[in-house]
């Protein structure tokens, strides 16, 4: 055995102890767990500390990491033994109570800090076997004083740890949130390993992490940036007055509110961004807490707002992270400079204001997965928003409101929900006519910080809603929009996008008067047409856009009119919040609701949304109405939740919320996390030859470029999901083809011919009006 034991080498010879390693793991995991609001937990996270990497000290390891041998030796799962069984040991020999909780949270973490949280049953799998047994045997006698250690905290820590554990996971009254604190625990071991080691072994990028995160501005100082930022608006006019109204509602309520669950509704025009963010600034010094998260549905709008918060608060202090992130700069090394901040930032979250999507927050903390657990600790003790709420997809609600839950009462999190169609999560929805009722119901009622005020709301009005649907023929409804200077119609379909496009041009309308917008087109493809948008209506140029609802939520354009195919209330609503939205026009904009006789067959969610509004309809005779009153919404959920089968369709509760198997925290971790994939409707993702990615699909098939995460990113704005039918329509028609991009792996990406996709449609293939679902 070396003397002292190795943890890691570099390159130039230098070694570091485990000793060392142990000690800047333990400080970092400290600290995590201070910072989220737990110290109790502190002397837990130093224990993980100490017994994570325990497994390095067996004579196979050590002769392999000196390079002496070539045979792995898997340290991981014998630290895990070790730690269970010698705290099971040295509880009978103290005559103390078992240490469960304590234990089990040991293995889970320690197993996994290479490979990512394990299924319960695949754990006890692991720890029995003989290979196993054999390597913790080899630790225990290669750290003759971890006994001693190890007893001396039991005496010290083990009874206060356990009774933490245990009141933590009751703490929302049910047993089942004890998942929640594990993840959080491995969360802060996994960050604090990566940033020990990163600082042992790459000096260079630790001093880049360093110069990164030093500039930040306190809280305090963003706090003042906006105050004085709104200060610069104007005060004259009703419209101004309300929104300084709203503005000192929002500020008041965060300096006094306590944590729980909150919701802002301003009518469209109202400041909902810059109030939600003064209102996130206040409740976040009332509760020291260390970070704001901006979550927002699509990365169509996510650039938009964080560009907003930028440009106030300052851009190093904004982090936007998704997988459409893209950089411009004048110079090449300041976008290369830029890149890799981001990307070292997006690692753990390590910044005061963060703008991500719904995907990347979710997924992240139902994740198993090393690389991703590394951000969890960074989200406990924070203030969430939540924009476009009411965009969570039912077929994941039930344990994406467990998760809310968690956050609440594990991670200590401060909640807000916006939404100008807010679900009533906090009711009960089960019914008896249904065979499944696994609707989550939320503990605490959702408050509003600004309670609805019609006389102040009422100055926003601004459109008149047609609610009374109307059936056109494609060709009809072209005839119709083609006699508007300028107009929004929403479809529910790529293919009804299509065709009515097409039916446009036939009226006689010029190309570049009409705009289409689809998921058939990639971001950077999106992006550009919805700021031609911007820029033709700015200028006041007659302009048609024709669209799914993908710019429904939050997308900041305004038009006179708009038609919008007849779906659920709240997609009709977010319609309305494209119309007339400055309220510049002379007259209130109208909304329109219709339906296409020759369009194609709604079904799921579409289907349901639509059958709820109907219904509401058919028993409420005021079908032209100024605004929707938010009585009408909650009826509106109230009728769609009762259609829905069920909250949770992949069973995601079973594995990790389980009341009989959580008292004995007995988690699916790993089958949770392959479960919990909000984008799980499309079987394949192609890139497209659109701008700049034509360029760099040309690089990587000529094998002059290499696809590092850099490219990979750069590529992602030219990426398109496509369903199994439309992939198949692609093939037939020879439009798709394989570039290989790593010829040692033989790693190769999905790429459409230059014919296959249309400037002005996006990906098409030999039959462009194929109807395909729409997922919402």
């Amino acid at each position: 055995m070396p003397d002292p034991i190795i943890a890691h080498t570099r390159e130039d010879g230098s070694l570091q102890t485990l000793p060392e390693h142990i000690e800047g793991v333990a400080h970092h995991c400290a600290f995590f767990l201070e910072e989220a609001g737990l110290p109790e937990l502190a002397p837990l996270g130093r224990l993980l500390a100490q017994l994570h990497d325990a497994g390095k000290a067996q004579t196979a390891f050590q002769r392999y990491i000196l390079g002496k041998s070539e045979q792995k030796a898997p340290h991981s799962a014998a630290g895990a033994l070790l730690a269970t069984c010698m705290l099971y040991e040295l509880s009978e020999e103290l005559q103390l109570k078992k240490l469960p909780r304590t234990s089990q949270l040991l293995a889970y973490a320690i197993s996994g800090h290479h490979r990512g949280l394990y299924d319960y049953i695949e754990l006890r799998k692991e720890l029995e076997k003989e290979e196993i047994k054999e390597r913790c045997t080899k630790t225990i006698g290669a750290l003759p004083n971890i006994k001693s250690e190890l007893q001396t905290w039991v005496e010290e820590h083990a009874e206060s740890t356990e009774s933490s554990l245990k009141e933590l996971a009751k703490k929302v009254g049910a047993t089942e949130q004890a998942q929640a604190l594990i993840r959080l625990l491995f969360s802060c071991l996994v960050d604090a390993d990566f940033l020990d080691t990163e600082a042992f072994m790459d000096e260079e990028r630790k001093g880049r992490r360093q110069e990164a995160t030093s500039g930040y501005a306190p809280l305090e100082t963003l706090r003042d940036r906006l105050t004085k930022h709104m200060e610069g608006f104007s005060t004259e006019g009703k419209i101004n007055e309300a929104r300084r109204a709203f503005l000192n509602r929002c500020r008041a309520h965060g300096r006094t509110c306590p944590k729980g669950y909150y919701s802002l509704f301003l009518p469209t025009g109202g400041g909902k961004t810059l109030s939600s963010m003064a209102w996130a600034l206040e409740t976040a010094l009332k509760h020291e807490a260390q970070r704001i998260i901006y979550v927002i549905p699509y990365t169509s709008i996510i650039t938009q707002t964080a560009g907003i918060f930028r440009e106030i608060l300052g851009e190093e202090n904004v982090l936007e992270h998704h997988s459409d992130i893209s950089f411009s700069g004048d110079e090449a090394s300041q976008e290369a400079e830029r890149y890799e901040r981001t990307r070292l930032l997006a690692e753990n979250w390590d910044a005061p204001i963060i703008v991500t999507t719904n995907v990347q927050f979710f997924e992240s903390l139902f994740s198993h997965k090393v690389f991703r657990s590394r951000k969890v600790h960074s989200i406990a003790n924070s203030v969430v928003v939540f924009d476009e709420v009411q965009m969570f997809p039912t077929e994941f609600l039930h344990p994406m409101l467990r998760l809310l839950e968690d956050l609440k009462g594990i991670y200590g999190t401060q909640l807000l929900f916006c939404s100008a169609t807010l679900p009533p999560f906090d009711k009960d929805h089960t019914s008896s006519f249904k065979k499944v009722n696994d609707f989550h119901q939320l503990s605490d009622a959702i408050q509003p910080i600004v309670p609805e005020d019609p006389e102040l709301f009422k100055i926003f009005d601004r459109v008149i809603y047609h609610l009374e649907e109307k059936e056109y023929t494609t060709k009809e409804l072209a005839e119709e929009l083609a006699q508007h200077y300028s107009a929004l119609c929403i479809v529910n379909s790529r293919r009804d996008a299509s065709r009515l496009y097409q039916a446009l041009l036939e009226e006689g309308k010029e190309a570049q008067d009409v705009i289409h917008l689809s998921r058939n087109m990639c971001s950077a493809h999106l992006k550009e047409h919805i700021a031609e948008v911007r820029q033709r209506l700015k200028a006041g140029i007659p302009t048609l856009v024709i669209s799914t609802q993908l710019i429904e939520a939050g997308v900041d354009i305004d038009l006179p009119i708009v038609y919008r195919a007849m779906s659920g209330l709240d997609s009709i609503v977010q319609a309305g919040g494209r119309c007339n939205r400055e309220g510049k026009h002379p007259a209130p904009g109208e909304v329109y609701v219709f339906s296409l006789s020759d369009g194609g067959e709604a079904f799921g969610a579409i289907a349901q949304g639509q059958n709820a509004t109907r219904f509401l309809l058919d028993n409420d005779k005021e079908h032209t109405r100024p605004s929707i009153p938010l009585e009408l919404i909650e009826a509106y959920y109230r009728r769609y939740y009762s259609s829905i089968e069920s909250f949770d369709t992949k069973d995601i509760a079973e594995s990790l919320y389980d009341e009989d198997e959580a008292k004995r925290w007995r988690f699916d971790f790993q089958q949770a996390s392959e479960d919990f994939q909000l984008i799980d409707n499309v079987d394949r993702d192609l890139f497209v030859p659109y701008g700049k990615g034509k360029e760099l699909l040309e690089e990587l098939e000529k094998q002059t470029l290499y696809l590092n995460h850099r490219t990979l990113r750069e590529l992602q704005q030219y990426h398109v999901s496509i369903s199994k039918w439309r992939y198949e329509e692609l093939e037939d028609a020879r439009l798709l083809s394989e570039v290989v991009v790593d010829r040692e792996t033989g790693k190769s990406i999905l790429v459409l011919e230059p014919q296959g996709y249309d400037e002005a449609l996006g990906v098409c293939t030999t039959n462009p009006l194929l109807d395909e679902p729409l997922f919402g």
